[in-house]
């Protein structure tokens, strides 16, 4: 299992676009995926838009991905990139 810190950068935070580009990205891998909001103890799976839309994460909420699978590495590096990016989203 991989535990990584990651921060939600885009102004709208998790958003409806935004988790739904987290939700596919997500349902690409086999493994199993849970964003946790450390400020709340909740985990939700990152394959269920409904799911991270209820975490309502919004710009500078720090979470953390767990992710665990054979293909674990790559899902990390690919999840942690869009939250780097913004979601390809303004961030101010």
């Amino acid at each position: 299992m991989i535990t990584t810190s990651v921060t939600v950068r885009n102004l709208l935070g998790l958003h409806a676009r935004a988790a739904n580009i987290l939700a596919r990205e997500a349902c690409l891998f086999s493994s199993i995926i849970e964003i946790e909001d450390p400020s709340t103890s909740r985990k939700v799976d990152a394959k269920s838009i409904m799911q991270l839309l209820m975490m309502a994460a919004g710009q500078g909420s720090e979470l953390i991905l767990h992710i665990a699978g054979d293909d674990q590495v790559e899902a990390t590096e690919t999840l942690k990139a869009l939250f780097e990016d913004g979601f390809g989203e303004p961030s101010r």
